[in-house]
C-alpha cells in the first residue's frame, strides 16, 4: 500500500510540473510564437487596459439594529496584449475586513486569461463538471477549458478545496477541518450521431495538515473521495434525442481506519471498512413534434449520495417526469405541461416514506400587439407517514400521551394570472396597465379527516399603471398591492399604494427618481401596524466614464406591539470605467514613419474603427432598464443588491449573491455578460421570494413545534415531579456530605443515580418551558418578519440551506419538517445561556 501511495504522489508531482510547463508555454507561444500574432502585434497597440472600479457606501441612522456606516469597493481589470491575449482579473473589499491583521485583504481574486481555444482559471475560482461530480465548489488553484478541435473538449482542475483550520473549543461557531486537495477532468468527443463524455474527480483530506486533535464528538473525519461519471447525448434523428449520465462515487469517511473494502470499485479510493459507494442515474428522452416537444425523464440517486466536489446534493430519491409543450393558433398561444412522480426511502430503512405527485400547466396568449395574458396552475400532492418531531428529537419516550402514527396527505395548489395591456404606444406617449393575481393554498389530511388547524391560503393582487413621455424622459407610475394570508386561527391583510416618478435632465446624463409607499396590516380586522417609505435619489453620468449615484430612504414604522420607529438610509455610489489606455509609445512600427492625418484616413479604416467600438448593453428586467458598459451595468446591479429592498436577506445568502456578481463582472463579452446578468437578477429576486416563502414555512414550523411542546408540557412536568417525590423519600435526602459518606457505598450510589435523573428531568423542564415562552411570543406572521434577535440569528444560520432546498423544488412539507428539527435544536442550545436553574414554576402539580 505504501509503495502504491509513493508512486501516486510521484505521479501527481510530475503532473503539477507538467501543468506549469504547459501553462508557461501557452503564454509565451501566444505572445511570440505564432506568425499571425506577430502580424497583429505590429498593427495593434501592444497593451490595452480596460475595466472599472466602484465604491459604494451606506449610512444609516435610526432605530434598526445595523451598522451606521458600511462601504464596499470592487473592481475588474482586463489587460489585452496585441488584440490576441486577454488577462482579466477582479477584486472586492469591504470594511468588515478591518478586523483582520492585514488592513487591506482581497476578499476574492481570480484570473481568467484566454487564448484561441485555451481558457485558464487561476486563483479563487469554481468549475462545474456535472450535478453528480464537481458541482460549483470553490477552490484555490488552477483550471483549464480546452477545445483544440470542434469535436473534442476537455476541462481540468487542480486546487485546494478547503483550507486547514484548527479546532478551537472557545469558538463554538467555528468548525475545524482538514486541508482538502482536489483534481479532475471532464472530457467529451462529438461523433456524427452522439457526444460521449467521461468525468473523473478526486479529493482527499491531508491527515497531517492539523497539529491539534479534533474531539470525536465533532464527527470531523479525514475523507477520501473519487467520482467517475459516463454521459452521452444521442441524436437518433431530427426529432428524437436521448441524454444519459451514470455516476459512481466512492467515499471513505475516515482514512485512518485500518483494513480494506471488498467492493469491486475499491481501487478508486484509499478504501477501508468506512468506505461507502453511491450511484446516480439520469435519463432523458425528447421527441420534437409540430412546434413543440414531448419529454420523458428518469432520475435515481442513492440514499446519502454525496461527493467532496459540491456543497449540497439531492439524494435518496427516484423521479419520473413527463413534459410537453406546443404552440398553436398561428403562434399566438403557447402551452406547456409538466408532471412528476417522486419517492424516497429507496433502501427501505426509514421510519417514513414520502411519495409526491406534481402537475403544472402554463399558458401564454398574445391576443394582440396590445394585450398579453399568461397563466399557470400547479397541483402538488404528497403521501407520508410521520411522527411528532418534538418528541422524536428530544427523546421523550416516558410520556403517557403518545400520538398515533397516521397516514398524512398534503395537498397544495398554486395559480397565477398576469394581464398586460398597452393603452397607448406612440413616439411621444406610452401608457401601460398591468394586473397580477396569485393564489396558493395548502390542506393536510390525517387518515381521511382534514386538519382545519393546518389549512392555509395566500392571495396576492397587484395593479400597476405606467405613463412614459420618451421625448422628455419622464416616467410616472402608480401601483396598489394587496396581500391576504388565511391561517387556521387568523387572517392577515396587507395593502397599500405606491407612487413613483423618474425624470431625466442634461441630455439624460442626470436621472432623478422618487417614490412614496404606504402599507397597512390588519389581523382579524384589527389594525396591527403601518409602514411608510419615502425614497429620493439620482444618478449622474459624466463623460461616460464617471457614474455617481445618491439615494435616500426614510421609513416610519408603527406597531401596536412595539414602539414606533424611524430609520434613515443614505446610499452613495461611484463607478469609474476606463478603456482608453493604449501603449502606443511601445507599438512596433518604423521610426521615421509619420502618422497619418485624420483627413487622410480612408472610409474603410473608419468603418473598421467603428466596428471595434462595442455597442452598450441594454436590457430591461422587472420594469428596470439596465444600460451602459459592463462596469456601468455591474454598478447598477451592485446598487440594487445594496438597496433597502433586499436588506432583510440573510448575510450568508447575500454573500453568495455578491460572489456571483463578482464572477460575472469578469466577463468581457457583452452578449455573454447580458445573459449572466439577467440570471443574477433572477437569482436576486428569487432570493427575496424565497425569503418570503422561508418565513411562511418557518412560521408554520414554529406553530407546529409550539403545539407539540404544549402537548408534552404536562408529561415533562409530571416526570420531574415524580423524580422529585422519589428522591425525597430516600434516606439520604437533605443530608450533608459528611453524613452521606457514613452510609454504605451501595446506598450512596443509588442516591447519586436518583439525583442525576432528577437533575436531568429538571433541566429538561427548564429548557422546555423557555422554548415554550420564546415560541409563544411569535404569535403572528408580522412578529416573525420583524427580525427578533433569535429569529434573525436562526435565519442567518440556516437560510442558505433552506434556499437551496427551495431552488431544488423540495416538497414544502419536507422543508417544514426539516425546519421543525432545526428550531428545536437551535432553541435548545440557546436556552443554555438564558435559563435559571434555581427558578421554576409548576403549572399542574406540586412536589408536596
Amino acid at each position: 500500500m505504501l509503495a502504491k501511495k509513493s508512486f501516486f504522489l510521484r505521479e501527481i508531482s510530475c503532473l503539477l510540473k507538467f501543468k506549469k510547463i504547459v501553462f508557461l508555454k501557452v503564454v509565451f507561444f501566444s505572445l511570440f510564437s505564432s506568425s499571425q500574432n506577430l502580424e497583429k502585434i505590429g498593427k495593434s497597440p501592444l497593451f490595452k487596459l480596460s475595466g472599472g472600479v466602484a465604491v459604494n457606501s451606506v449610512y444609516h441612522s435610526g432605530d434598526a439594529n445595523r451598522e451606521p456606516f458600511t462601504y464596499f469597493l470592487s473592481g475588474n481589470v482586463n489587460l489585452n496584449i496585441s488584440d490576441v491575449y486577454n488577462v482579466p482579473f477582479s477584486f472586492s473589499y469591504s470594511n468588515s475586513k478591518f478586523q483582520t491583521n492585514n488592513p487591506f485583504t482581497f476578499n476574492r481574486l481570480s484570473l481568467h486569461p484566454s487564448y484561441k481555444w485555451v481558457t485558464a482559471h487561476i486563483g479563487d475560482v469554481s468549475m462545474t463538471f456535472s450535478p453528480y461530480t464537481l458541482n460549483g465548489h470553490q477552490f484555490t488553484g488552477l483550471g483549464f477549458d480546452l477545445s483544440p478541435k470542434d469535436k473534442f473538449k476537455i476541462s481540468v482542475m487542480y486546487g485546494r478545496l478547503l483550507k486547514e483550520r484548527e479546532f478551537d473549543e472557545e469558538n463554538i461557531n467555528g468548525e475545524a477541518n482538514y486541508k482538502r486537495i482536489g483534481y479532475g477532468f471532464n472530457t467529451s468527443y462529438t461523433f456524427d450521431f452522439a457526444t460521449l463524455g467521461l468525468i473523473f474527480f478526486k479529493a482527499s483530506d491531508d491527515v497531517n495538515s492539523l497539529q491539534n486533535p479534533i474531539p470525536i464528538e465533532t464527527e470531523i473525519l479525514p475523507k477520501d473521495n473519487t467520482v467517475i461519471s459516463l454521459n452521452g447525448d444521442f441524436n437518433i434523428n431530427k426529432q428524437i434525442s436521448f441524454r444519459a449520465e451514470v455516476a459512481l462515487s466512492a467515499l471513505t469517511e475516515d482514512t485512518r481506519v485500518a483494513g480494506e473494502s471488498d467492493h469491486f470499485a475499491s481501487f478508486l479510493v484509499n478504501s477501508n471498512p468506512t468506505t461507502q459507494y453511491y450511484k446516480a442515474f439520469n435519463l432523458n428522452f425528447n421527441y420534437q413534434v409540430g412546434k413543440g416537444a414531448i419529454g420523458l425523464g428518469y432520475e435515481r440517486i442513492d440514499p446519502n449520495y454525496k461527493t467532496l466536489g459540491g456543497y449540497f446534493f439531492n439524494n435518496d430519491l427516484e423521479n419520473i417526469t413527463v413534459n410537453a409543450s406546443q404552440t398553436i393558433f398561428n403562434d399566438k398561444l403557447a402551452l406547456s405541461m409538466n408532471a412528476g412522480l417522486q419517492k424516497d426511502d429507496l433502501d427501505d430503512t426509514k421510519a417514513t416514506q414520502l411519495n409526491r405527485l406534481v402537475m403544472s400547466f402554463n399558458a401564454a396568449y398574445n391576443a394582440s400587439d396590445k394585450l398579453n395574458l399568461t397563466g399557470s396552475y400547479s397541483n402538488f400532492q404528497s403521501f407520508t407517514n410521520i411522527k411528532d418531531q418534538f418528541d422524536f428529537i428530544n427523546g421523550v419516550n416516558q410520556i403517557e400521551e403518545q400520538l398515533d402514527q397516521d397516514n398524512i396527505t398534503q395537498i397544495s395548489q398554486n395559480a397565477n394570472l398576469n394581464v398586460n395591456y398597452t393603452l397607448e404606444d406612440t413616439p411621444s406617449v406610452k401608457q401601460n396597465l398591468n394586473f397580477n393575481l396569485s393564489y396558493q393554498d395548502a390542506v393536510n389530511k390525517i387518515a381521511d379527516e382534514i386538519r382545519e388547524e393546518d389549512n392555509s391560503a395566500f392571495y396576492n393582487a397587484n395593479t400597476a399603471y405606467t405613463l412614459t413621455y420618451p421625448e422628455t424622459d419622464l416616467s410616472i407610475s402608480g401601483a396598489i398591492n394587496t396581500s391576504l394570508s388565511e391561517l387556521s386561527d387568523s387572517n392577515t391583510l396587507i395593502l397599500g399604494p405606491t407612487v413613483s416618478a423618474t425624470k431625466g435632465f442634461l441630455e439624460k446624463t442626470l436621472k432623478v427618481n422618487s417614490a412614496i409607499s404606504y402599507n397597512e396590516t390588519l389581523t382579524n380586522g384589527e389594525r396591527q401596524g403601518q409602514v411608510a417609505n419615502l425614497r429620493l435619489g439620482g444618478r449622474y453620468v459624466y463623460k461616460k466614464q464617471h457614474n455617481f449615484s445618491l439615494n435616500g430612504l426614510f421609513q416610519i414604522r408603527n406597531s401596536i406591539s412595539s414602539a414606533a420607529t424611524q430609520n434613515f438610509t443614505l446610499t452613495f455610489g461611484y463607478n469609474y470605467s476606463f478603456g482608453l489606455f493604449n501603449s502606443k509609445d511601445i507599438r512596433f512600427r518604423k521610426r521615421n514613419r509619420k502618422p497619418k492625418r485624420k483627413k487622410e484616413q480612408s472610409k474603410k479604416e473608419k468603418k473598421t474603427k467603428e466596428k471595434r467600438i462595442k455597442k452598450p448593453i441594454r436590457f430591461k428586467y422587472r420594469d428596470s432598464l439596465y444600460n451602459g458598459t459592463i462596469p456601468e451595468v455591474n454598478y447598477q446591479i451592485t446598487r440594487l443588491i445594496n438597496s433597502p429592498l433586499f436588506e432583510a436577506t440573510p448575510d450568508n445568502v447575500m454573500e453568495e449573491l455578491k460572489k456571483e456578481k463578482a464572477e460575472i463582472a469578469q466577463e468581457k463579452n457583452n452578449k455573454a455578460y447580458k445573459i449572466k446578468a439577467i440570471q443574477l437578477l433572477s437569482d436576486l429576486y428569487n432570493t427575496k421570494e424565497n425569503m418570503h416563502e422561508f418565513n411562511k414555512l418557518l412560521f408554520l414550523a414554529i406553530g407546529d413545534v409550539y403545539r407539540s411542546a404544549e402537548r408534552t408540557d404536562y408529561a415533562i412536568e409530571k416526570q420531574f415531579v415524580q423524580n422529585k417525590k422519589e428522591i425525597v423519600k430516600h434516606m439520604l435526602w437533605n443530608k450533608g456530605e459528611k453524613d452521606i459518606a457514613s452510609y454504605p457505598e451501595e446506598v450512596q450510589k443509588e442516591y447519586k443515580q436518583m439525583n442525576k435523573v432528577l437533575n436531568k428531568s429538571h433541566k429538561k423542564l427548564l429548557v422546555h418551558r423557555w422554548i415554550l415562552s420564546e415560541l409563544g411570543q411569535i404569535d403572528s406572521f408580522k412578529t416573525l418578519e420583524e427580525n427578533k434577535s433569535f429569529i434573525k440569528k436562526f435565519r442567518n444560520k440556516h437560510a442558505s440551506k433552506v434556499f437551496k432546498m427551495l431552488k431544488a423544488k423540495e416538497k414544502k412539507q419536507k422543508i417544514k419538517l426539516y425546519l421543525e428539527a432545526l428550531i428545536v435544536d437551535f432553541f435548545a442550545k440557546e436556552s443554555e445561556n438564558h435559563i435559571d436553574k434555581d427558578r421554576y414554576e409548576l403549572k399542574y402539580m406540586d412536589t408536596n
